[in-house]
């Protein structure tokens, strides 16, 4: 970079700056998108509980009153 002109060199430190600053906005709006699902998560984890526990309740319904029949391997 010697014997460049003065005004060159500023350019091209303008932009080597530009990019940089381009690179760390495209990141931002990368962690902007991660935490948009992030926040998207919770509620859904909320749902899949509920369901679960529906899905219990139907199963203990439909084995009827008298529940699970269990049966237990003895330890040799």
């Amino acid at each position: 970079m010697r014997g460049m002109p003065e005004s060159q060199l500023q350019e091209k430190q303008f932009d080597l700056l530009y990019q940089e600053l381009r690179r760390v906005g495209d990141q931002l709006e990368a962690i902007e998108r991660r935490l948009q699902m992030l926040d998207a998560l919770a509620p859904a984890m909320m749902e899949i509980s509920r369901l679960s526990r529906s899905l219990e309740s139907l199963a203990y319904a439909a084995l009827g009153r008298e529940g699970p029949t269990v049966r237990r391997r003895r330890r040799p």
